[in-house]
Parts: C-alpha cells; sequence; structure tokens
C-alpha cells in the first residue's frame, strides 16, 4: 500500500481490536471499513515505536464503539528529523493517538 491511501482506507472505519505490546514497541490493531456492501478488513502495525500520547475529552460509554474517524500522517522517514513516520489517529469520541515510529505495515506489507 503507498502511503497516499493509507488515510483514505481506513478512515471511517471501527478499531475492531488493538495491542500494545511495549516489550517489542509494537501497536497493532485491526481496522473493519464498510463501504456500501463491502466489508473490508486492515491489519495496521506501527512498529519500533519511539513515542505514544493518549489524549482524550470523552465522556463516551467504555462499551462503545472505537470509530477512527481520521488518521493523519504527520511526517514521513525523508521529511522527518527523526527519520521515523509521525501519525495522529483520530477517533470519534474526542480521542487522539499521537505515535512515532520507525515501520508501518498494512496487511503484511510495508508501507512506502
Amino acid at each position: 500500500m503507498q502511503r497516499t491511501d493509507l488515510a483514505t482506507t481506513v478512515n471511517g472505519g471501527y478499531i475492531e481490536e488493538y495491542e500494545l505490546d511495549i516489550r517489542r514497541k509494537l501497536l497493532a490493531m485491526r481496522v473493519d471499513v464498510l463501504d456500501g456492501d463491502t466489508l473490508s478488513s486492515y491489519d495496521l502495525r506501527f512498529e519500533l515505536l519511539s513515542h505514544l500520547a493518549y489524549n482524550t475529552e470523552s465522556r463516551s460509554d467504555p462499551e462503545a464503539r472505537l470509530q477512527l474517524t481520521e488518521l493523519w500522517l504527520d511526517a514521513v522517514p525523508e521529511n522527518s528529523p527523526t527519520e521515523e513516520w509521525s501519525i495522529t489517529i483520530s477517533i470519534y469520541d474526542l480521542s487522539h493517538i499521537r505515535l512515532r515510529c520507525s515501520m508501518i505495515s498494512v496487511d503484511g506489507q510495508m508501507l512506502k
């Protein structure tokens, strides 16, 4: 998958599963996206994390589904002073995940 396709592919999807593995410096999530009558699932992996921040203003039900409203590539490795990806993930209930990582993969393929 090309970097320009990532946001448009997963925006509006639901984060159905996620895992944060601190030892392996990994945030993995499965995002399901319904487009018309087609349901697609994407396995996202943000690897070699150097920074992870979670901010929320949510007062919503903790059992509610997590809708991934938007994903932004704030910086790509060649334009980043740390040579890392810088990403912001916006969740519908006014929550944001901001992270920096060395590698991103979608369905097992490295993002270019």
